[in-house]
């Protein structure tokens, strides 16, 4: 079992260096334009996934000496590279987290369908400004880093509690409609006896 994977996935608009450092029992992964990170800094590759359309072929050519398991997927398909590279590991690994890298900014389109993947396969996403995940009910102490946190409902979110942050809440109610809790700062405690709720952290 690994302790974490980590997916290295475009668009490559985040700074590797201040975001990734390694740790022990950690599965890399490259998907598509993000493996151009991993071998322009000399990272390790364990997994390489995509169809590799926006990839120089020289730089395609160090993936392969680099890398010795490649899935190489079509370029017409019925899914992203990262909702592929998400259902195979969730099919033939075992771990603990899988943190995915960039994914977040560019075409708003694949940013939602990322949100989606994280409901299925509950993952945190990452890159310079954002990082984001899922809770399920019960109690939480939340060390937030950035400079603003927010909290949405992905499944209406009974009872919800908020202390310590500068904006508290007692035994509310957030639907998935509900924009309430945008924008809060600060560390502190939280917690719901149902529903999931989506946590993103922020900068300017």
């Amino acid at each position: 079992m690994y302790d974490k994977i980590k997916i290295f996935t475009g668009p490559n608009n985040y700074t590797f260096k201040k975001l990734y450092f390694e740790e022990v029992n950690e599965f890399v992964v490259g998907v598509d334009s993000g493996l151009e990170y991993l071998i322009n800094l000399d990272k390790k590759i364990d997994l390489a996934v995509g169809d590799f359309d926006s990839i120089d072929p020289e730089v395609f050519s160090q993936i392969k000496s680099k890398c010795k398991n490649i899935i190489q997927l079509e370029v017409k398909k019925n899914k992203t590279d990262l909702a592929y590279t998400l259902e195979y590991i969730y099919n033939h690994f075992d771990y603990k987290q899988i943190e995915v890298y960039g994914g977040i900014s560019g075409r708003v389109d694949h940013f939602i369908a990322n949100l989606n993947l994280m409901k299925k396969y509950r993952f945190s996403l990452r890159d310079n400004r954002h990082y984001m995940y899922i809770l399920d009910k019960g109690k939480y102490h939340i060390d937030n880093y950035k400079k603003y946190i927010s909290f949405f409902a992905i499944e209406d979110v009974y009872e919800l509690q908020l202390r310590g942050f500068k904006y508290s809440l007692d035994n509310y109610l957030l639907s998935t409609s509900d924009s309430l809790s945008v924008s809060n700062e600060g560390s502190g405690d939280l917690s719901f006896s149902k529903g999931k709720l989506l946590v993103i952290m922020s900068e300017d």
